[in-house]
């Protein structure tokens, strides 16, 4: 574990560079994501952190050698609701320690001092909606107390085994945000938020404004809110709107386009690609690596100081956004 106080670091304006995606960059190394799956993710990479565990800590690895300062364990959906999908919600402690346990083996073997943070993600239980209904908030779908729960035993477990932070990810809803965001501070260490999904006018997944997330957030113990799993354009414009209503540190990492069920069912699963006619996971060819570089760049300007990748993004664009993030 790191020595040096990550809050301290960006309280002194460093840069800090985020690894790239994780399930997908296991998912293009042929381990398998999709246990269980017809149409739709069910646990994701979850059991992958056992079942391919060699192959999790060598994608950890890559991101540490080409100069990530940061990288997040793929506990994406250890989680009980998620693993309840695919009948393993009384073993969710087992998966979620062996991810943990990855990401920690890997960076005390490549760079001991880059930080491990512990990803959590929302339970997503609005997804798959038919035409005409109205979303949840995971919050209203399982009662607050059940919701916090699932965020604070889980923040807690990886705390325990080696996270340097939490990061709460791929929320949607403000509501949501706020109820991660104070059980994972539980856990005693830094809290980060990344918002899933920005639009292209810059508001949330379901048309909440940033500004109001800003506020809602305003004495709770989060020390970071980043956009995350947006295409790098929407975050190119949520991302102002955020700096100018968050008092705290804000970052961004991106999905380049990503249809991890695309082997099984060509449907629209990516954030920033349309569905083809092709059956490839990875569609990102617009988003080459020297051009994330300049997406970077663009957001460093606009005051971010953690930048990094989401789905579809590797170690060859995270290579190439290092000079940018880490220059002067």
């Amino acid at each position: 574990m790191t020595t040096h106080s990550i809050v301290d670091r960006l309280h002194s304006g460093e840069m800090l560079l985020l690894d790239g995606g994780t399930g997908s960059e296991l998912q293009r190394r042929g381990a398998d994501v999709l246990k269980d799956a017809d149409d739709q993710v069910m646990a994701w990479s979850a059991t992958a952190n056992i079942e391919y565990a060699d192959v999790v800590r060598q994608v950890h690895s890559d991101y540490l050698r080409v100069g990530a300062d940061i990288i997040i364990s793929n506990n994406f959906w250890t989680t009980p609701t998620r693993l309840e999908r695919i009948g393993e919600r009384d073993n969710w402690r087992k998966y979620a320690t062996a991810a943990i346990g990855n990401a920690v083996q890997a960076r005390d073997a490549m760079r001991p001092d880059a930080y491990v943070a512990g990803g959590i993600a929302a339970p997503t239980l609005q997804e798959g909606l038919t035409p005409g209904q109205q979303p949840a908030s995971d919050t209203q779908h399982l009662g607050v107390e059940a919701h916090r729960k699932e965020w604070a035993d889980h923040a807690k477990l990886l705390a325990d085994e080696g996270a340097d932070v939490i990061l709460a990810e791929f929320i949607a809803f403000i509501e949501d945000a706020v109820v991660a965001v104070d059980a994972c501070a539980e856990a005693g260490l830094p809290v980060l938020l990344g918002v899933r999904e920005i639009r292209r006018d810059g508001t949330m997944r379901f048309g909440e404004s940033l500004a109001d997330l800003a506020r809602a957030l305003e004495g709770y113990p989060v020390d970071v809110v980043m956009l995350m799993c947006s295409n790098p354009e929407s975050i190119s414009v949520g991302l102002p709107i955020l700096r100018e209503a968050f008092d705290g540190t804000v970052g961004a990492y991106a999905n380049l386009g990503y249809n991890p069920t695309a082997p099984l069912a060509n449907k629209r699963s990516s954030k920033s690609k349309e569905p083809g006619e092709s059956a490839d996971i990875i569609r990102n060819t617009e988003y080459y690596p020297s051009r994330m570089a300049e997406f970077a760049g663009v957001w460093k300007d606009m005051g971010a100081q953690i930048i990094g990748g989401c789905c579809a993004s590797g170690p060859e664009h995270i290579a190439a956004m290092q000079p940018v993030v880490k220059g002067g």
